[in-house]
């Protein structure tokens, strides 16, 4: 019998065999996957935890050695203390403030239109449903007694941006406020809606300062300072952005000489993971310093 005189029957019944082998090969495909993404993040607890809460802070007590402190109280006191992605964690941002820390750290990501505070996006499935991490409203409420809060912004779409910018132009001004990224661009358009926060350029190594800051004017005249890889400071990185009207946190900064080093050479503020050192800078009372925005071009900074 030919192909052109096959029953119509018979067609309906192979197009309905081969159905079932789709079928059955994309449900073997998705459950073999499945099978492997869960043995994956048995073994891999950090993934999984990244997921859905984002990576936790990993503050911890350390010692400190009396011999090492060759600052006066008030040397130290005049440093800000930042702990080191505290407002990832509620309970990590409570257990800064105890300990004394001056800025709450909150790393900033947007899940289905809503802010969370997470160190690094979710994959695109994991939406509000199996987000486990906390609300950067929520983290903003219980940073309530830190000398000031420093978002530290992890994506710059124009939608993420727009959620950010609404989020500032709607709380109240009774702290101070600093806006961290690596996006000079993201920077401008929020000063224009928070003009009064304080705006820092994330540094992570001496190439992206000198690309985006020693050869850009434009840059320099958005921002108030840096934040930058501790290991990227020296003396004389440290003279030129205080030649600039620049403030300069260096981060991450675990061990008391490094600390010493740091603010013999001038910074203005140390994160840290060392709930040690974030008490021993936490010296001052809330108010006593204040932030300071460098000067517009051709004119006068605030004080």
């Amino acid at each position: 019998m030919s192909e052109s005189t096959v029953p119509p029957s018979r067609w309906i019944r192979r197009a309905a065999i081969a159905f079932q082998v789709i079928v059955a090969t994309i449900a073997v495909l998705v459950i073999s996957g499945s099978l492997y993404l869960l043995a994956w993040l048995a073994f891999d607890p950090l993934t999984a935890e990244a997921w859905t809460t984002g990576l936790q802070p990993t503050l911890f007590q350390g010692d400190i050695d009396p011999d090492l402190q060759t600052f006066s109280d008030a040397a130290y006191g005049s440093v800000f203390g930042v702990a080191h992605n505290s407002g990832d964690s509620l309970q990590a941002t409570l257990e800064a403030l105890i300990y004394g820390a001056d800025v709450i750290e909150v790393d900033v990501v947007e899940i289905d239109g809503t802010l969370y505070s997470a160190h690094s996006s979710p994959l695109p499935f994991v939406g509000q449903e199996w987000f486990r991490g906390p609300r950067l409203d929520t983290i903003w409420t219980a940073a309530f007694g830190a000398e000031a809060v420093s978002l530290d912004l992890k994506e710059s779409s124009p939608a993420f941006v727009r959620l950010v910018g609404e989020f500032l132009a709607t709380r109240a001004p009774y702290r101070q406020l600093i806006v961290t990224g690596r996006d000079s661009w993201v920077l401008a358009d929020l000063r224009q809606q928070a003009p009064n926060a304080v705006y820092l350029l994330s540094v992570p190594d001496r190439k992206f300062l000198d690309r985006e800051l020693r050869d850009s004017t434009a840059t320099r005249e958005i921002i108030d300072g840096v934040t930058i890889r501790e290991s990227a400071l020296d003396d004389e990185t440290i003279a030129w952005l205080g030649e600039q009207g620049l403030l300069v946190f260096a981060w991450t900064v675990n061990d008391l000489e490094r600390v010493n080093e740091l603010i013999g050479l001038g910074v203005d503020g140390i994160t840290t993971d060392n709930l040690a050192i974030l008490t021993l800078l936490g010296g001052q009372e809330r108010g006593e310093r204040e932030l300071y925005q460098s000067p517009p071009p051709g004119g006068d900074g605030a004080e």
